[in-house]
Protein backbone atom coordinates (compact mmCIF):
# COMPACT_ATOMS: atom_id res chain seq x y z
CA UNK A 1 0.00 0.00 0.00
CA UNK A 2 1.36 2.99 -1.24
CA UNK A 3 2.07 5.85 1.63
CA UNK A 4 -0.43 8.30 0.16
CA UNK A 5 -3.35 5.77 0.42
CA UNK A 6 -1.96 4.84 3.98
CA UNK A 7 -2.63 8.38 5.13
CA UNK A 8 -5.95 8.82 3.25
CA UNK A 9 -7.34 5.56 5.06
CA UNK A 10 -5.42 6.55 8.63
CA UNK A 11 -7.43 10.09 7.92
CA UNK A 12 -11.20 8.60 7.42
CA UNK A 13 -10.51 5.76 9.21
CA UNK A 14 -13.00 6.69 11.96
CA UNK A 15 -16.01 7.65 9.62
CA UNK A 16 -15.68 4.73 7.71
CA UNK A 17 -15.81 2.57 10.93
CA UNK A 18 -19.31 4.81 11.81
CA UNK A 19 -19.98 4.51 8.52
CA UNK A 20 -20.03 0.10 8.60
CA UNK A 21 -21.34 0.95 12.73
CA UNK A 22 -24.47 2.69 10.57
CA UNK A 23 -25.16 0.04 7.92
CA UNK A 24 -25.13 -2.62 10.11
CA UNK A 25 -27.53 -1.50 12.20
CA UNK A 26 -29.70 -0.90 9.52
CA UNK A 27 -32.83 -3.79 8.78
CA UNK A 28 -32.25 -5.95 6.28
CA UNK A 29 -35.20 -4.88 3.47
CA UNK A 30 -36.88 -7.79 2.08
CA UNK A 31 -37.10 -8.63 -1.49
CA UNK A 32 -40.38 -6.44 -2.02
CA UNK A 33 -38.67 -3.92 0.22
CA UNK A 34 -35.73 -3.62 -1.86
CA UNK A 35 -37.32 -4.09 -5.26
CA UNK A 36 -39.93 -0.91 -4.08
CA UNK A 37 -37.00 1.47 -2.87
CA UNK A 38 -35.50 0.84 -6.72
CA UNK A 39 -38.88 1.39 -8.67
CA UNK A 40 -40.11 4.12 -6.45
CA UNK A 41 -36.30 6.20 -6.90
CA UNK A 42 -36.77 5.45 -10.50
CA UNK A 43 -40.00 7.24 -10.71
CA UNK A 44 -38.97 10.33 -8.81
CA UNK A 45 -35.71 10.38 -11.12
CA UNK A 46 -38.67 10.11 -13.87
CA UNK A 47 -41.01 12.77 -12.27
CA UNK A 48 -38.25 15.45 -12.35
CA UNK A 49 -38.52 15.42 -16.05
CA UNK A 50 -42.43 14.22 -16.69
CA UNK A 51 -45.06 14.72 -13.64
CA UNK A 52 -47.03 12.64 -14.97
CA UNK A 53 -44.96 9.83 -15.41
CA UNK A 54 -46.25 6.30 -13.72
CA UNK A 55 -45.09 3.08 -14.03
CA UNK A 56 -47.08 0.10 -15.53
CA UNK A 57 -49.17 -2.31 -13.33
CA UNK A 58 -48.37 -5.62 -13.37
CA UNK A 59 -49.28 -8.66 -12.08
CA UNK A 60 -46.84 -11.34 -11.92
CA UNK A 61 -46.90 -14.85 -11.93
CA UNK A 62 -43.60 -17.41 -11.94
CA UNK A 63 -44.06 -21.17 -12.06
CA UNK A 64 -41.32 -23.09 -10.48
CA UNK A 65 -41.00 -27.12 -11.29
CA UNK A 66 -40.24 -29.53 -13.43
CA UNK A 67 -43.24 -28.76 -15.75
CA UNK A 68 -41.71 -25.12 -16.06
CA UNK A 69 -38.16 -25.53 -16.48
CA UNK A 70 -38.19 -24.63 -20.47
CA UNK A 71 -38.88 -21.13 -19.67
CA UNK A 72 -42.08 -21.48 -21.71
CA UNK A 73 -45.69 -22.28 -21.18
CA UNK A 74 -46.88 -25.91 -22.10
CA UNK A 75 -49.94 -25.72 -23.54
CA UNK A 76 -51.30 -28.64 -21.29
CA UNK A 77 -50.18 -26.39 -18.67
CA UNK A 78 -51.58 -23.47 -20.16
CA UNK A 79 -54.94 -24.75 -20.87
CA UNK A 80 -55.49 -26.04 -17.26
CA UNK A 81 -53.81 -22.92 -15.21
CA UNK A 82 -55.40 -20.16 -17.05
CA UNK A 83 -59.14 -20.64 -16.57
CA UNK A 84 -58.86 -21.12 -13.09
CA UNK A 85 -56.10 -18.30 -12.48
CA UNK A 86 -59.17 -15.89 -14.40
CA UNK A 87 -61.68 -16.77 -12.28
CA UNK A 88 -60.26 -16.19 -9.15
CA UNK A 89 -58.99 -12.91 -9.89
CA UNK A 90 -62.82 -12.24 -11.27
CA UNK A 91 -64.00 -13.86 -7.74
CA UNK A 92 -61.25 -11.26 -5.75
CA UNK A 93 -62.60 -8.37 -8.07
CA UNK A 94 -65.98 -8.52 -7.56
CA UNK A 95 -66.27 -8.46 -11.43
CA UNK A 96 -65.02 -9.53 -14.73
CA UNK A 97 -61.88 -7.91 -15.21
CA UNK A 98 -59.52 -8.19 -18.27
CA UNK A 99 -55.92 -8.87 -17.81
CA UNK A 100 -54.03 -9.24 -20.83
CA UNK A 101 -50.81 -11.61 -21.12
CA UNK A 102 -48.04 -10.03 -22.43
CA UNK A 103 -45.29 -11.91 -22.25
CA UNK A 104 -43.28 -15.13 -21.03
CA UNK A 105 -39.79 -15.22 -19.74
CA UNK A 106 -37.59 -17.99 -18.57
CA UNK A 107 -36.60 -18.10 -14.50
CA UNK A 108 -38.21 -20.92 -14.59
CA UNK A 109 -41.34 -19.42 -16.52
CA UNK A 110 -42.72 -16.64 -15.47
CA UNK A 111 -46.41 -14.99 -16.97
CA UNK A 112 -46.56 -11.28 -17.45
CA UNK A 113 -50.15 -9.99 -17.45
CA UNK A 114 -51.32 -6.12 -17.41
CA UNK A 115 -55.12 -4.75 -16.75
CA UNK A 116 -56.57 -3.91 -19.35
CA UNK A 117 -59.48 -0.98 -20.06
CA UNK A 118 -58.19 0.44 -16.58
CA UNK A 119 -57.33 3.85 -15.64
CA UNK A 120 -54.02 5.18 -14.32
CA UNK A 121 -53.73 6.13 -10.74
CA UNK A 122 -53.70 10.53 -10.10
CA UNK A 123 -50.63 11.87 -9.27
CA UNK A 124 -51.56 13.72 -6.66
CA UNK A 125 -51.39 11.09 -4.31
CA UNK A 126 -54.41 9.16 -4.73
CA UNK A 127 -53.91 6.25 -3.28
CA UNK A 128 -57.22 4.38 -4.45
CA UNK A 129 -56.67 0.96 -5.99
CA UNK A 130 -58.45 -0.08 -8.78
CA UNK A 131 -60.07 -3.39 -9.26
CA UNK A 132 -57.42 -5.86 -10.58
CA UNK A 133 -54.76 -4.31 -7.87
CA UNK A 134 -57.46 -4.68 -5.42
CA UNK A 135 -57.65 -8.42 -6.25
CA UNK A 136 -54.39 -9.42 -6.69
CA UNK A 137 -53.65 -7.84 -3.34
CA UNK A 138 -55.97 -9.77 -1.62
CA UNK A 139 -55.03 -13.38 -3.28
CA UNK A 140 -51.66 -12.46 -2.17
CA UNK A 141 -52.76 -12.18 1.49
CA UNK A 142 -54.75 -15.07 0.71
CA UNK A 143 -51.62 -17.21 -0.30
CA UNK A 144 -50.01 -15.97 2.58
CA UNK A 145 -52.77 -17.43 4.73
CA UNK A 146 -52.57 -20.83 3.01
CA UNK A 147 -48.64 -20.95 3.30
CA UNK A 148 -49.62 -20.08 7.46
CA UNK A 149 -52.87 -22.55 7.18
CA UNK A 150 -55.05 -19.97 8.58
CA UNK A 151 -58.62 -20.39 7.15
CA UNK A 152 -60.70 -17.46 6.86
CA UNK A 153 -64.80 -17.97 6.19
CA UNK A 154 -64.25 -14.19 4.62
CA UNK A 155 -62.77 -15.48 1.49
CA UNK A 156 -65.72 -16.91 0.01
CA UNK A 157 -65.11 -17.47 -4.12
CA UNK A 158 -61.80 -16.46 -4.00
CA UNK A 159 -60.47 -19.00 -1.78
CA UNK A 160 -62.75 -21.39 -4.01
CA UNK A 161 -60.85 -20.29 -7.18
CA UNK A 162 -57.63 -20.79 -5.05
CA UNK A 163 -59.45 -24.43 -4.30
CA UNK A 164 -59.02 -24.99 -8.11
CA UNK A 165 -55.67 -23.64 -9.28
CA UNK A 166 -54.47 -25.21 -6.17
CA UNK A 167 -55.55 -28.71 -7.87
CA UNK A 168 -54.20 -27.99 -10.94
CA UNK A 169 -50.56 -26.59 -9.65
CA UNK A 170 -50.48 -29.99 -7.69
CA UNK A 171 -51.35 -32.23 -10.55
CA UNK A 172 -47.94 -30.76 -12.27
CA UNK A 173 -46.55 -30.72 -8.91
CA UNK A 174 -45.74 -26.64 -9.55
CA UNK A 175 -44.82 -23.68 -7.38
CA UNK A 176 -46.10 -20.92 -7.73
CA UNK A 177 -44.97 -17.03 -6.91
CA UNK A 178 -47.53 -14.51 -7.02
CA UNK A 179 -46.28 -10.80 -7.00
CA UNK A 180 -48.03 -7.45 -8.08
CA UNK A 181 -45.89 -4.13 -9.32
CA UNK A 182 -48.34 -1.23 -8.86
CA UNK A 183 -47.44 2.08 -10.81
CA UNK A 184 -46.36 4.05 -7.89
CA UNK A 185 -43.90 1.55 -7.20
CA UNK A 186 -45.16 -0.60 -5.04
CA UNK A 187 -44.20 -4.11 -4.76
CA UNK A 188 -45.81 -7.07 -3.12
CA UNK A 189 -45.36 -10.64 -3.54
CA UNK A 190 -46.09 -14.06 -1.72
CA UNK A 191 -45.70 -17.98 -2.90
CA UNK A 192 -48.01 -20.53 -2.93
CA UNK A 193 -45.54 -23.42 -2.42
CA UNK A 194 -46.52 -27.63 -1.57
CA UNK A 195 -47.36 -26.80 1.97
CA UNK A 196 -49.65 -23.90 0.93
CA UNK A 197 -51.61 -26.28 -1.73
CA UNK A 198 -51.59 -29.16 0.69
CA UNK A 199 -53.69 -26.65 3.20
CA UNK A 200 -55.76 -25.57 0.47
CA UNK A 201 -56.72 -28.85 -1.56
CA UNK A 202 -57.61 -30.13 2.80
CA UNK A 203 -59.89 -27.08 2.86
CA UNK A 204 -61.56 -28.31 -0.54
CA UNK A 205 -61.24 -31.89 0.13
CA UNK A 206 -64.47 -33.85 -0.98
CA UNK A 207 -66.51 -34.99 2.64
CA UNK A 208 -68.73 -37.96 1.67
CA UNK A 209 -72.48 -36.89 1.70
CA UNK A 210 -75.03 -39.49 3.76
CA UNK A 211 -77.72 -40.57 1.96
CA UNK A 212 -80.98 -38.70 3.11
CA UNK A 213 -83.29 -40.57 6.33
CA UNK A 214 -86.41 -39.98 7.60
CA UNK A 215 -86.66 -39.00 11.30
CA UNK A 216 -89.21 -37.70 13.66
CA UNK A 217 -89.21 -34.26 15.18
CA UNK A 218 -92.04 -32.40 17.78
CA UNK A 219 -92.54 -29.50 19.40
CA UNK A 220 -94.46 -25.98 18.98
CA UNK A 221 -94.49 -24.01 15.10
CA UNK A 222 -92.58 -20.85 16.71
CA UNK A 223 -92.12 -19.01 13.26
CA UNK A 224 -93.38 -19.59 9.87
CA UNK A 225 -92.46 -18.09 6.44
CA UNK A 226 -94.96 -18.63 3.81
CA UNK A 227 -92.84 -17.00 0.94
CA UNK A 228 -89.64 -19.51 1.46
CA UNK A 229 -92.17 -21.76 2.64
CA UNK A 230 -90.22 -22.45 6.43
CA UNK A 231 -91.45 -23.73 9.67
CA UNK A 232 -89.82 -23.42 12.48
CA UNK A 233 -90.19 -26.04 14.93
CA UNK A 234 -88.89 -25.45 18.93
CA UNK A 235 -88.53 -29.03 20.63
CA UNK A 236 -88.47 -27.59 24.09
CA UNK A 237 -89.60 -25.02 25.99
CA UNK A 238 -86.00 -24.07 27.13
CA UNK A 239 -84.01 -21.23 25.70
CA UNK A 240 -81.37 -23.93 24.29
CA UNK A 241 -83.84 -26.43 22.93
CA UNK A 242 -83.00 -27.16 19.96
CA UNK A 243 -84.87 -26.21 17.29
CA UNK A 244 -85.37 -27.57 13.21
CA UNK A 245 -86.48 -25.29 10.18
CA UNK A 246 -88.49 -27.41 8.21
CA UNK A 247 -88.97 -26.55 4.39
CA UNK A 248 -92.31 -27.34 2.82
CA UNK A 249 -92.55 -27.82 -1.16
CA UNK A 250 -94.54 -24.53 -2.79
CA UNK A 251 -98.11 -24.12 -1.79
CA UNK A 252 -97.90 -27.02 1.03
CA UNK A 253 -97.53 -25.17 3.84
CA UNK A 254 -100.66 -23.17 2.89
CA UNK A 255 -102.64 -26.31 2.37
CA UNK A 256 -101.48 -27.57 6.18
CA UNK A 257 -103.05 -24.80 7.67
CA UNK A 258 -100.30 -24.63 10.13
CA UNK A 259 -100.37 -21.77 12.66
CA UNK A 260 -97.97 -20.26 15.32
CA UNK A 261 -98.00 -22.08 18.57
CA UNK A 262 -99.56 -25.75 17.46
CA UNK A 263 -98.01 -28.34 18.43
CA UNK A 264 -97.04 -30.76 15.92
CA UNK A 265 -95.20 -34.22 15.45
CA UNK A 266 -93.76 -34.12 11.87
CA UNK A 267 -91.48 -36.73 9.87
CA UNK A 268 -88.96 -35.43 7.79
CA UNK A 269 -85.95 -35.91 5.25
CA UNK A 270 -82.38 -34.77 6.65
CA UNK A 271 -80.93 -33.44 3.45
CA UNK A 272 -77.38 -32.67 3.92
CA UNK A 273 -75.09 -30.96 1.29
CA UNK A 274 -72.03 -29.12 1.02
CA UNK A 275 -72.23 -25.03 0.58
CA UNK A 276 -69.77 -23.16 -1.09
CA UNK A 277 -67.81 -21.95 1.75
CA UNK A 278 -66.68 -25.72 1.95
CA UNK A 279 -69.27 -26.25 5.16
CA UNK A 280 -71.37 -29.12 5.42
CA UNK A 281 -75.07 -28.49 6.43
CA UNK A 282 -78.38 -30.25 7.07
CA UNK A 283 -81.64 -29.21 6.02
CA UNK A 284 -85.32 -30.69 7.05
CA UNK A 285 -87.50 -31.45 4.24
CA UNK A 286 -91.17 -32.36 5.30
CA UNK A 287 -92.85 -35.45 4.47
CA UNK A 288 -96.19 -36.28 7.20
CA UNK A 289 -97.68 -34.72 9.76
CA UNK A 290 -97.99 -37.36 12.33
CA UNK A 291 -100.49 -35.79 14.53
CA UNK A 292 -102.73 -33.42 12.72
CA UNK A 293 -106.08 -31.80 14.16
CA UNK A 294 -108.93 -33.46 13.84
CA UNK A 295 -111.90 -32.19 11.71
Amino acid sequence: MSATRARLLAKHQAELDQWHLEQAGQPVLSEDEYDTLQRVQWLEGARSYDPGANLAEEFVLRLRGEAAEAGGLDLSVGGALLKPLHEMVAAAAERDVKLLLVGVSPGSTVLHFRPQDEVPAAVDGDQSQLPVESAVRKIIELVDAAEAGTRSEVWGETEKGLGHLARVLDNFDLTADFRWMDSAGGVKSSSLTERGRANVLTWHAPVPLAEPFQMGISGRITELKGDSGEAKVKTGASRKSKAYTVHFEPGQLISLHLTLGTSVAFTVEERTRITRGGDVVSEYHFVSWDNPPSE
